[in-house]
């Protein structure tokens, strides 16, 4: 049956082609048939497809709009009312010399860390339009502030669905190792472009920073209250188009799932590793991984036996790497910016080779740590994981917020006061 609709369809191409209506590219054809093929296949598979729809409207409603509302409200009133620009003017001479961004970058990245997918991309393509960064500085920026959050790393992943937290630890520092060292190494993107935000050293950088900070307040002619309304406007639209990109790929993949797609690739994906030591139920698991990491975890999760080594390479790889789920997400966000989605991708399989190399050497130093406090590396907690209220999640996800806002903000102010004494003490040293 599968068969005999792919065939019409590529009659139907050819039908088009020959009638010389070639403003129909061959992309849009691909999609055309694309979407005709997953509607056939909803009408074939209602339960299912009702079933999956409902998951993904769970999935958004009681994981990701509690944890990242606070987040996408705080972050648009700090950069309207200039707080973004004060932390990262400060914090300017230690992030320019390890990613070659300006500073609000550091600010982008503590939001990334601590709330997770997709907020890095929102928050640079946001600063991108506003004409903060320039068009390089952006994309390398993306490289590194895609991250994943410990609350799902930790909480849902390792406790969650595998049951052990010390996996949790693993596969944090590796994510985070991983973003670290992808950015260390797209500061060399297009090494020669030299920045216009590029302050330099010998400016007093406190009174520029609040400067800075006042101008961007007053160039707001809005109140408050305006600024307010507008940021809930902007964050409840923005998270209903990440809901409706987790309902439609959790379809997606419930209906690849029910007409043999995944098992194929995974079949292919078997005999091109057929050299390592891989179970072969982690294949599916891998393949469903790469289009959505909430389902492709839980799969791996799911494998009995599974060698502890595997479920951090894997796991790590899968969060890292994102899913075209979150791809989708971010491509929404670049798609209104000058900024490539193929070098965001690129940036992103190198944050999941990366970040499984990175197991590799932390697995030894974590064993011998949890072995030296007495805490069995290998072994599964079977406790169910703890369930908490929407509000409490909620509630808990803007305390976090609140909580890196100022230590941000603590931590700029701390560094230039350290970079003010050294240089007082080589001034007077040198009289």
């Amino acid at each position: 049956m599968h068969l005999l609709i792919f065939m019409v369809g590529i009659v139907f191409a050819w039908y088009i082609l020959k009638k010389n209506l070639l403003l129909l590219k061959i992309k849009q054809l691909c999609i055309i048939l694309i979407v005709c093929f997953l509607v056939f296949n909803i009408i074939r598979y209602p339960q299912q497809t009702f079933d999956a729809a409902k998951a993904g409207v769970d999935t958004w409603f009681s994981v990701v709009l509690p944890a990242l509302l606070p987040f996408f409200i705080g972050a648009e009133l700090l950069i309207k009312l200039g707080v973004v620009h004060f932390i990262g003017i400060l914090l300017e001479p230690i992030v320019r010399p390890i990613f070659n961004v300006p500073g609000q970058g550091s600010f982008i990245l503590a939001m990334s860390v601590t709330s997770g997918y997709p907020m890095g991309v929102k928050l640079v393509t946001q600063l991108r339009n506003e004409g903060v960064f320039h068009k390089i500085e952006a994309q390398r920026l993306i490289s590194f502030c895609s991250t994943s959050g410990p609350l799902f790393m930790i909480g849902a992943v390792a406790i969650g669905m595998f049951h052990n937290p010390q996996l949790g630890s693993i596969i944090a520092f590796s994510h985070y190792l991983g973003a670290i060292a992808t950015g260390v190494i797209f500061r060399f993107y297009k090494f020669k472009h030299k920045s216009l935000n590029h302050y330099p050293s010998k400016k007093k950088y406190f009174s520029r920073a609040f400067s800075e900070m006042f101008r961007s307040i007053q160039s707001n002619e809005k109140s408050l209250g305006d600024l307010l309304g507008t940021s809930v406007k902007n964050s409840i639209e923005t998270l209903l188009v990440i809901g409706g990109f987790i309902i439609l790929f959790s379809v997606i993949i419930q209906l690849l799932t029910l007409i043999g797609f995944i098992d194929v690739i995974a079949m292919f994906l078997e005999n091109f590793l057929l050299h390592f030591d891989i179970k072969k139920a982690a294949y599916p698991a891998i393949i469903s991984g790469i289009f959505e990491v909430t389902i492709g975890c839980k799969l791996l999760s799911e494998i009995p036996k599974i060698p502890f080594i595997q479920q951090a390479i894997f796991g790590t790889m899968l969060i890292s790497w994102s899913g075209f789920s979150i791809h989708a997400q971010a491509a929404s966000f670049i798609a209104k910016t000058d900024l490539s989605v193929g070098i965001y991708l690129f940036s992103k399989l190198l944050h999941a080779i990366l970040s499984s190399i990175f197991v590799v050497l932390i697995l030894p130093v974590s064993t011998f740590i949890f072995n030296f406090i007495h805490v069995p590396v290998f072994s599964n907690n079977t406790s169910p994981a703890i369930k908490f209220s929407w509000l409490t999640k909620f509630s808990f996800s803007s305390k976090i917020f609140i909580s890196i806002t100022l230590f941000s903000i603590l931590a700029a102010i701390l560094l230039q006061m350290i970079f003010f004494f050294l240089y007082m003490i080589v001034h007077l040293h040198k009289k």
